[in-house]
């Protein structure tokens, strides 16, 4: 992604943060918080990209494998509100559920929070917070905290 958009954003960021949304699970309520740690890497063809020069608010999507603590993929919809920023809405799919993850994306992710806004299946109601740290190579690191 980084050589087709000007703005630099490193593919591995965007799939990183839309990978750590993944694991948000529902807890109950005396349980404590849970960690998890997601490895996002990216897919080729898995996308869009605008065409010519990215500009404000044009829109770009991206797809991205989950390894880690648990197994499966995301997609994304994103639209470029600043430079270099993007706006994402990210839907995973893993083996017991879906996570709805949402927010703002860097052109590199170091420790990047990102909201987990919701789930489906094992992941019902699912809320916590994903940090994503790009590795480079397509490859994002995700540690991911549950809350109850």
């Amino acid at each position: 992604m980084k050589t087709r958009l000007s703005l630099g954003l490193g593919a591995g960021t965007a799939a990183a943060l839309a990978t750590a949304a993944l694991m948000a699970s529902a807890g109950s309520a005396q349980a404590p918080p849970t960690t998890l740690h997601l490895v996002s890497t990216s897919q080729k063809h898995a996308g869009f990209m605008p065409k010519g020069a990215p500009r404000l608010g044009d829109r770009l999507g991206f797809g991205d494998r989950i390894t880690g603590d648990d197994t499966g993929y995301d997609r994304a919809a994103c639209t470029i509100v600043g430079r270099p920023q993007l706006l994402c809405t990210i839907q995973v799919q893993l083996s017991k559920g879906t996570l709805t993850v949402q927010g703002m994306l860097p052109e590199r992710a170091n420790r990047t929070p990102v909201a987990i806004t919701g789930g489906t299946g094992a992941y019902d109601g699912a809320r916590g917070t994903a940090l994503a740290t790009d590795r480079g190579n397509g490859t994002t690191d995700i540690d991911i905290t549950l809350l109850p």
